[in-house]
């Protein structure tokens, strides 16, 4: 069997997790390690004591140092920067081929993961080692970022983007499109989970995020629109963060300073944040979905729920637009700027489509699921039309 080296941006479960990328990377982790045993991957990420309890496969420290920080490093810390080369170097010698999995970081938004990760598949393209992308968005890109990933992708021998409209105009080398991975992650409460459901029903899922020039103000002013959508709806609130580092900051610090703005027992908060596979089946309970983060958006259009997206950049709007095209869906979306004229519109729209959205799940049960682990099998060495990866789960919402 060969031996696989992932590249994914996790931490396994513990105050750092990240829903979305731990739900793709879950995924991945699953289908590999069905094809060819858990024992023959092993996966580099910045922060890998969790990775072994959580999902049963060996890890090491793969840090995401931009490159400018690593040259400083030749003379500040000379020790340092020689481990990390020398990483770089025993981890694809041991391998036989590099997969980058779970999320959307090869773009210049992340720099410091991008550039890493083009560092490491240097070395790989050096020793002749097959490279895959899968489920990824790829770009944007500054100028210099693109020219490096075009050079560095050019003989890769999968790239899979989860995107039909945006990542193929990024990168010279034609892209392979199939649904988000987490699209497949199978649904399974907790008893905490299920709890909250039970407790808040009838509700909706909220998710919101901090994203980049958005200030306490334009928090502020979203979540008063969303509580008053949700409202006029005659529906309670459950909010699920997708990350908190440290166990108390980002989402769910956010959810905190909003959390006034709603009625007494009308706010649920989801903390601490439980596997995204819990999510994922709280998601499926829910009446409908507004939702700033994109896999959110995710869990809600993969089994059925009728959802609305809220972006605030290019780079936001070109995945939160992709969760809806990828399963042949209008983009239900508007900007932070636009949101208080059409978030109520766009409510209603979806409600009143939720047949629609039910019948675009159904893909994700059909040929969508071979398609998606095609570069599983390619990297497995396995036949393409062999028997599935995974047997198939009726995620539909009933």
């Amino acid at each position: 069997m060969p031996k696989i080296l992932m590249l994914s941006d996790i931490t396994g479960l513990g105050p750092d997790y990240h829903v979305g990328d731990e739900a793709m990377a879950e995924v991945a982790i699953e289908r590999l390690g069905h094809l060819v045993g858990k024992e023959n991957l092993i996966l580099g990420c910045a922060s890998p004591a969790k990775v072994p309890e959580t999902y049963g496969i060996k890890a090491f420290a793969f840090y995401h140092t931009p490159d400018d920080v690593l040259r400083e490093m030749r003379w500040k810390k000379p020790l340092s920067y020689l481990k990390a080369m020398a990483t770089n170097l025993y981890q694809v010698l041991k391998c036989d081929k590099v997969v980058v999995c779970g999320g959307g970081n090869m773009t210049s938004v992340w720099t410091g993961v991008l550039e890493a990760r083009l560092r490491l598949l240097r070395v790989a393209n050096f020793f002749r080692k097959d490279i895959y992308l899968v489920s990824q968005t790829i770009g944007p890109y500054d100028e210099n970022h693109r020219r490096h990933v075009d050079r560095v992708l050019k003989h890769a021998k999968w790239i899979g983007v989860r995107d039909l409209n945006f990542s193929h105009t990024q990168i010279s080398k034609p892209v392979e499109f199939a649904l988000d991975d987490a699209c497949f992650l199978e649904k399974r409460h907790n008893d905490y989970t299920r709890g909250i459901s039970t407790k808040n029903a009838p509700f909706a899922c909220v998710s919101m995020r901090k994203f980049g020039g958005m200030d306490d103000d334009d928090v502020l002013r979203v979540a008063t629109v969303i509580e008053k959508a949700l409202s006029s709806n005659n529906v309670n609130t459950v909010f699920i963060p997708h990350h908190a580092p440290r166990g108390t900051e980002g989402d769910i610090k956010l959810a905190h300073n909003i959390e006034h703005l709603w009625p007494a027992n009308r706010f649920h908060l989801v903390d601490p944040i439980p596997l995204a596979s819990s999510l994922k089946a709280l998601t499926v309970d829910s009446q409908f979905v507004v939702s700033m983060r994109y896999h959110q958006l995710i869990f809600a259009l993969s089994t059925g729920v009728p959802a609305v997206g809220i972006y605030v950049n290019e780079y936001t709007e070109a995945k939160l637009r992709g969760s809806f095209e990828a399963l042949g869906l209008k983009p239900l979306v508007t900007s932070i700027d636009d949101v208080q004229q059409n978030l109520e519109p766009l409510i209603s729209e979806a409600l009143e489509s939720r047949a629609t959205f039910e019948a675009a799940a159904l893909k994700v049960q059909g040929n969508a699921r071979a398609i998606s682990e095609r570069p599983y099998r390619l990297l497995a060495d396995v036949a393409e039309y062999a028997h599935p990866v995974a047997s198939a789960k009726e995620d539909i919402k009933s």
